[in-house]
């Protein structure tokens, strides 16, 4: 009886849950129904509405999309023109880095000529040491290493061409793969010097003794051509800094009457040169002297020393200094357009491009000099103790190499110049006391010189 009762129970109450489902059915149905049929209905307005009724962005996210667009429409271009001139010049890269010679051949021929250039750097006075070779070069204005070749070639009144390179464009300069400035071409034997300190070290070479041509001195100055892991050419000159001295049989031999001695005193007394062993040679204006100066290991290595200095530590002080705020980076790059002469060389576009760009760029990079080189958060400070170890090794001379200045003053001085119309040149000279130094190689650098203007760039 009770299994009766209990399978009954059992029996009814399905009953009754299965009633209640059917119950709840239509409605369940009803209610999907009209889910379905409102989305049929937004679909069917959205298509219905024009293109015109959709929500407008806002300018700010607009901006930000411009943003981004022009951001990838740079890189994607960059990236092809990396592309392009990596296979460019894969094929022959190989060839390149195992012969130096073949590379610059190839440069040279390359080369559009007759070169655009912008100056003509004469004297109104003869050459310190006779240098029969026209030099043309290329250059940024107010970049150190090019202010420090002219020093240089101001100092021992060298003529030569100036080339005023485009900082942005490269225009000048597309011929050598070398891409950086100074470029210096030997324009009588056709040959491409780089790098600032190998510039004045071949130089400095053949006028401490002559050759019988030029390439008997480049031969000792080795060029490292390097391939990195992204395709691109990278120099190194394991002896810049180097004098060397040429073989006997490739020296220049000079007649007596064109050699003058370098101990010889032309204020002598009348005694003096009375009982003088040496017969005095008489003094031609129109020609230069000829001196082989002869200088002894201790001497060649303390110049090698500052100038190494003056590349590795002085130079680096530079940048983050005239380019520590962003006014100052406008205001340094508007005075290199006034120095430089850019409005007569460049059209306006380009001139705007360089300077407005050229002072954001130098700006995020003087930051990154900054850190790099672990300067101080004050960089005047910097600039200042580079400045007062200058003045402490000169000590109580005139200059650094004695009396006369020695290759490491010219490129002290070089350096300086190139920020001579800045905010932080005018604060070096009055918290520092280098200006004496200063004003003596300004003395003896920039007197004779004559500048003259070719033509504009088109």
């Amino acid at each position: 009886m009770a299994l009766l009762f209990l399978s009954t129970s059992r029996h009814i109450s399905s009953i009754i849950v299965r009633r209640q489902i059917l119950s709840c059915a239509p409605r369940l149905l009803s209610s999907n129904q009209c889910n379905n049929d409102l989305i049929q209905a937004q679909k069917q307005q959205l298509k219905v509405e024009s293109p015109s009724a959709t929500p407008k962005q806002s300018p700010r996210l607009r901006r930000y999309h411009y943003y981004l667009f022009s951001i990838a429409t740079g890189a994607l271009i960059g990236t092809i023109y990396a592309l392009r001139q990596v296979r460019k010049h894969e094929g022959s890269l190989p060839e390149y880095v195992a012969n130096p010679e073949l590379f610059e051949r190839k440069a040279m021929e390359a080369r559009p000529l007759p070169p655009p250039v912008t100056k003509h750097i004469t004297f109104d006075a003869p050459p310190r040491i006779n240098f029969p070779f026209n030099l043309t070069l290329y250059q940024y204005v107010t970049c150190p290493f090019c202010c420090k070749v002219r020093a240089y070639l101001n100092y021992n009144r060298i003529p030569y061409d100036i080339v005023e390179v485009n900082s942005v464009m490269h225009t000048e300069t597309k011929w050598s793969l070398y891409d950086r400035v100074p470029i210096v071409v030997v324009e009588n034997e056709h040959i491409q010097l780089n790098d600032s300190s190998q510039i004045i070290s071949v130089i400095e070479s053949y006028l401490r003794q002559p050759t019988k041509t030029f390439k008997q001195i480049i031969k000792y100055y080795k060029t490292i051509l390097e391939k990195d892991q992204k395709g691109r050419l990278f120099f190194t000159y394991p002896n810049k800094y180097a004098i060397v001295e040429p073989s006997m049989k490739d020296r220049l031999e000079l007649s007596k009457s064109e050699v003058k001695p370098s101990n010889s005193n032309e204020s002598k007394s009348f005694f003096g040169w009375l009982f003088s062993r040496s017969t005095p040679t008489p003094a031609i204006e129109s020609k230069p002297d000829v001196v082989v100066s002869k200088k002894s290991n201790e001497e060649n290595e303390f110049e090698r020393q500052w100038r190494e200095w003056v590349d590795n530590k002085f130079i680096h002080a530079l940048s983050p200094n005239i380019y520590c705020t962003l006014r100052q980076s406008l205001d340094t790059f508007r005075w290199f357009s006034k120095a430089g002469d850019w409005e007569e060389i460049f059209p306006w576009y380009q001139r705007w491009l360089i300077v407005y760009l050229g002072a954001i760029v130098m700006r995020v990079i003087a930051v990154r000099l900054k850190k790099k080189y672990n300067l101080h958060d004050d960089v005047r400070l910097s600039l200042y103790e580079c400045a007062n170890e200058w003045v402490n090794a000169i000590g109580e001379k005139d200059f650094l190499g004695g009396s006369e200045p020695n290759v490491a003053d010219l490129n002290a001085y070089g350096i300086l110049t190139a920020i001579q119309g800045c905010e932080a040149f005018e604060d070096l000279m009055k918290n520092t006391k280098i200006q004496p130094w200063f004003e003596r190689m300004r003395n003896l650098v920039e007197p004779h010189r004559i500048d003259t203007p070719v033509r504009a760039t088109s």
